[in-house]
């Protein structure tokens, strides 16, 4: 079974690009559409998201990074836990230049492979 491939392309064919369900790809494509969603952008379902978009509007310090790395654990438990087991989260801010970085390590459950996702967001 296959599903269409984030960010969306078009392949020599002219169809849409696709990538096999539960692959290391489509789980990393999932994961990445997860923590850059924010929360009430999805019609349907709006408690699909997390906060790393609204990091702007809040100081960029200690208490926002922990706050921000239990709402990314609870969301991808929450949405991804039957394709994944996640094994860690850590966000960094880095308010100088307004960058946030997330490191998301997980378990194919698939598999059983472990992979990791590194996202970097400017802020500014």
């Amino acid at each position: 079974m296959s599903r269409l491939a984030f960010p969306f392309a078009v392949t020599a064919l002219g169809r849409s690009a696709q990538v096999t369900y539960g692959s290391d790809a489509q789980v990393r494509q999932m994961l990445e559409l997860l923590v850059l969603t924010h929360y009430g952008e999805r019609v349907m379902r709006p408690e699909l998201g997390s906060p790393a978009g609204q990091l702007v509007f809040s100081p960029q310090d200690g208490p926002a990074a922990v706050a921000l790395r239990a709402a990314l654990q609870s969301a991808i438990q929450q949405w991804l836990g039957d394709v994944l087991t996640l094994r860690d989260v850590e966000v960094g801010l880095e308010a100088g230049d307004g960058v946030l970085e997330v490191v998301v390590t997980y378990e194919l459950r698939s598999n059983g492979s472990l992979a990791e996702l590194r996202l970097r967001k400017d802020l500014g």
